[in-house]
């Protein structure tokens, strides 16, 4: 039995053991680079995803704010004599008989109407660039972030809306309704507890989501 186990062992082609030995080597070296190439490349997406909705959530933010700070603008119950004076000589140029089968109530209403449709005009181009986020915010990080900015957006447009309201509004016959109107076309700085104003609200609401979703981004705490 013993001169058996030496006579095998004696046997072994060391030369193709060890040939075999160092394929297996080679073998096990690429798997372990292929191994590491692919938590390398799937490290490099999650990082590149994490940069592009860092860069998106920035821009959303951006456009935001602006938009806030835009519908501010756009309701502020300040006119000067000059946004006044520049409404009154636009309706003048684009319709000069407007006034005759306009009582003077309702010529002055038109008057800060046109005044609304000017500012709005000038605020075109942040209206345009929150409204060109939506396909992204969707798209990155979901209905929601959608929802809050259509939101904000539609603000400018309710604005508007109740601009024109305005100008009909001028005898004062449904008290609710006009309160409502002027909720909407003038942003309260200040309001009490309860107060409710629509516009006002749509906008903190729709501002606060967004803030929600995409700061953290920015923070790096969705990372």
């Amino acid at each position: 039995m013993t001169m058996c186990l030496v006579e095998s062992w004696t046997n072994i082609d060391w030369a193709a053991t060890g040939t075999m030995m160092q394929g297996v080597g080679t073998l096990g070296g690429a798997v372990a680079v292929y191994a590491a190439a692919r938590m390398g490349l799937s490290a490099w997406k999650h990082q590149k995803l994490a940069e592009r909705n860092r860069d998106q959530a920035e821009v959303i933010l951006h456009a935001a704010y602006n938009a806030r700070r835009a519908l501010g603008y756009l309701r502020s119950p300040w006119m000067s004599g000059g946004e006044l004076a520049a409404a009154e000589e636009k309706l003048n140029s684009s319709e000069p008989k407007w006034r005759n089968s306009i009582v003077e109530e309702k010529q002055k209403r038109l008057i800060t109407a046109q005044a609304y449709y000017m500012r709005a005009n000038q605020l075109l181009d942040d209206r345009t660039k929150l409204e060109d986020c939506l396909p992204m915010a969707r798209a990155l990080f979901g209905e929601d972030l959608e929802n809050a900015i259509e939101t904000l957006h539609h603000q400018f447009h309710i604005v508007r809306t109740y601009a024109d309201a305005y100008v009909d509004d001028y005898n004062g016959t449904d008290r609710d309704f006009t309160v409502k109107i002027r909720r909407a076309l003038f942003a309260a700085n200040k309001r009490t507890a309860g107060e409710e104003n629509e516009v006002s609200d749509a906008i903190d609401t729709s501002i606060a989501t967004i803030e929600a979703i995409c700061l953290p981004y920015l923070r790096m705490e969705a990372l």
